[in-house]
């Protein structure tokens, strides 16, 4: 099998100028940035167009003289500290030099931005300086070595100190960069190494930093007034460092919070349905929540304007407890039947799944007894496992579908699916910061601390925790899934690089991590497409289709939505979800094609190429295509703040799918096997134990965007469970 190296995929013909993207350093494209390695400039360049640190961010709205914070530099106080006003009139310009080159530039402002100041010279930065690691080049090798069902090793994951030297930067790439700050003047006993030895950082000024990176850093506000920003537009290092350098904050990447508000879309149904669904729950016992007294505040992720949830339809008052209405209403026992899985029953010890909520979405436990009272009834009153990572908290005082929707229809399915087995809520961030992907990265492993998950010193991307609330906290679950998401063009490529070789290391640990591939087909989260003239954002009535993040991510499984089609049985072929949403997919502007998808993506361009071209996505037939997999995403009964109504997403799909994964890890547990750990070579190698979709497509961007076709589609990828066939194929692997 030939091997994938993941930073020159050698993307061939693509979209380049209608993306208006550009060859970084590793030869792959991320919209709207560019490293070029044989430009040499001259450098007073100016840096003004992106987002660098937000802990400035956080506090410039105020525009008081500057001051200059202590070394508490993840502490969220400290931007109270550095209050805003750091802007300074006629600060000094860069100093030039003839020896640096560019090594990241952004080529649009977000039409929300207006640039204001430039950034007072004394304000105190967090500099962060991602090191190249060593062997990336070798990631598909390792991962197939560990995943792929024709290898000796399968199974052998492998240890969190193999991980760490594996991957570690060479002495010389942190010798080389270490002079260079030092000759710059900044001294070796303000340079920490993070434990990982992936990161350098230290506090300087605006002004020594504009002198190191040869830039310009600007004030930009954002059109809502409520958030402030600092960026530039590009920097500059020496020649000889750009080989040791991935990516410097604060610098270009953008503040980004996820979304725009999660649409409440209804279908209704009558109220007599309503009362008659509730005859059982009346009779529930009642169970206090001992969580009541909680703020609400936004977050990173997982926020009310977040384009990424679960959308609601119609009000429902009567669940069927029979299989012959499944098209119009979904349950437990409905995606059962669809896919032949039996309940669950084993529960070993080391195998709870693991389902990840950003603050301040959260569940309420009346609303999970009031499903499991006509559901389950041995889990009323039975909370999952919850663990509190980087200050979170189950807040109960908002409420409503905005807030407990996504909550509650993971866990109202996900705990009655695998029952006896437990869930465990991974539950990230506090009511103040939120928090991001990259946040609970650092929490479930210590040796991705100090910004080693691709985390940023930006509030608005990621929260600024203590490392002793967020480092390592606690240990990964075999099965996480996650419905939240970004639009891949929302964060630079390099972060989303750095991020997604992290969710590779963890596969090599053997975590299977599922994210939902988005709700809005081929547009982004909010139906969002790309302007093929700026590379920004538009209202998704045309434009450049827009891919997702992380489940474009080569290391994780994208899953997609099905929906049983109006008027026919469980027993009848599934089709895309066309209803209410559009199963997300395409093709990445970012992430290179892995091998195990090489034999589907050539086979789907060889016998059903989608009638577009490079002015609309991707098509050089050599990038990371989504989703992988696909479940049903429409019509679930779901009780969501008191009340039962139908709840439509790839937000409920990636926790099915992923609770049936967690009941096979049960079976091979019981053998004396591992978890299957990243399981894509496995499902790619053998697309006979997955359920074919034919129908449907996942319109966007004033197209009807793919359709789903024999084999791999972008729309329900290689389809859904066949549980029987996944559980056989499973257990007879090492």
């Amino acid at each position: 099998m030939g091997r994938m190296n993941l930073q020159k995929p050698g993307l061939g013909a693509r979209p380049s100028e209608a993306l208006g993207v550009y060859h970084r350093r590793y030869d792959t494209i991320s919209l709207g940035y560019v490293k070029h390695h044989a430009q040499h400039e001259v450098s007073s360049t100016r840096c003004a167009d992106a987002h660098g640190d937000g802990r400035l961010s956080a506090v410039l709205a105020g525009r008081s003289k500057p001051t200059i914070p202590s070394s508490a530099m993840r502490s969220f106080s400290f931007l109270a500290g550095i209050v805003a006003a750091l802007v300074a009139v006629g600060a000094a310009s860069p100093v030039s030099s003839t020896n640096h080159v560019v090594h990241e530039q952004r080529s649009h402002v977000r039409r929300e931005w207006s640039r204001i100041d430039r950034l007072h010279q004394n304000a105190v930065l967090p500099v962060r300086i991602g090191l190249t690691q060593t062997n990336l080049h070798r990631a598909e090798e390792f991962m197939n070595e560990v995943s792929h069902p024709n290898s000796p090793n399968y199974g052998k994951h492998w240890s969190a100190d193999k991980i760490i030297e594996t991957f570690a930067p060479t002495g010389e790439t942190i010798e080389s960069v270490m002079n260079w700050l030092q000759e710059e003047g900044i001294d070796a006993s303000r340079l920490r190494l993070s434990r990982a030895r992936t990161w350098i950082s230290f506090e300087a000024t605006t002004a020594e930093m504009e002198r190191l990176l040869k830039t310009e850093y600007h004030v930009y506000d954002h059109e809502s007034g409520s958030t402030t920003h600092v960026a530039c537009d590009r920097y500059h290092i020496p020649a000889h460092v750009t080989k040791h350098v991935d990516i410097i904050t604060p610098t270009i990447h953008f503040d980004q919070k996820a979304g725009t508000e999660r649409k409440k879309q209804h279908k209704e149904i009558p109220e007599e349905t309503q009362m008659e669904l509730r005859k059982k729950a009346l009779k529930r016992r009642q169970v206090d929540s001992p969580l009541s007294d909680l703020q609400l505040g936004s977050g990173i992720v997982g926020r009310p304007k977040d384009g990424v949830g679960p959308k609601q339809g119609s009000f429902v008052a009567e669940a069927l407890m029979d299989l012959t209405q499944c098209d119009t209403m979904i349950t437990p026992d409905c995606l059962r039947a669809l896919y032949a899985a039996p309940p669950g029953s084993l529960a070993a010890s080391n195998n709870t799944l693991g389902i990840v909520e950003y603050t301040p979405q959260a569940f309420l436990q009346t609303d999970l007894d009031t499903f499991f009272t006509d559901f389950k009834t041995e889990l009323v009153a039975k909370p999952p496992i919850v663990s509190l990572l980087a200050n979170g908290v189950v807040q109960q005082n908002d409420t409503g579908f905005e807030f407990n929707g996504e909550s509650g229809l993971d866990l109202e399915y996900a705990m009655e699916m695998i029952f006896p087995q437990q869930v465990t809520v991974f539950q990230v961030g506090d009511l103040v910061q939120g928090a991001s992907f990259g946040n609970f990265l650092d929490a479930i492993d210590g040796s991705y601390c100090d910004f080693d998950g691709g985390d940023s010193p930006d509030p608005n991307i990621d929260g600024q925790y203590d490392a002793a609330v967020l480092c390592g906290v606690t240990a990964p679950t075999n099965v996480i899934s996650t419905s939240y998401g970004y639009n891949e063009g929302d964060l630079s490529g390099a972060y989303e690089q750095r991020q997604c070789n992290e969710y590779m290391k963890l596969g090599l640990a053997g975590v299977t991590f599922l994210f939902s591939s988005g709700d809005s087909g081929v547009a982004g989260n909010g139906n969002q497409c790309i302007d093929p003239t700026t590379g920004a954002y538009n209202d998704g009535a045309e434009g450049i289709f827009n891919p997702s993040f992380p489940g474009g991510c080569p290391w994780v499984t994208s899953v997609g939505a099905t929906q049983v089609l109006e008027g026919a049985s469980v027993r009848s072929p599934e089709s895309a979800c066309m209803d209410v949403i559009f199963s997300g997919g395409g093709f990445s502007n970012v992430f290179a094609m892995p091998d195990y998808q090489a034999t589907a993506i050539s086979d789907y361009f060889a016998n059903f190429a989608p009638p577009y071209g490079a002015d609309k996505f991707n098509n050089s037939q050599t990038v990371r295509a989504f989703p992988d997999v696909a479940a049903n995403g429409a019509n679930y009964v779901t009780v969501v703040d008191g009340n039962f109504s139908l709840s439509f997403g790839t937000s409920a799909s990636a926790p099915v799918f992923a609770a049936l994964v967690n009941m096979i890890n049960e079976k091979r547990i019981e053998q004396g096997k591992s978890g299957v750990g990243f399981m894509n070579p496995v499902l790619y190698a053998n697309q006979q134990v997955l359920i074919d979709i034919q129908t449907g497509t996942n319109p966007g961007c004033g197209t009807q965007g793919f359709s789903a076709v024999p084999g791999w589609d972008p729309v329900t990828g290689l389809g859904t469970p066949n549980y029987p066939a996944m559980e056989e194929l499973f257990l007879g692997l090492p």
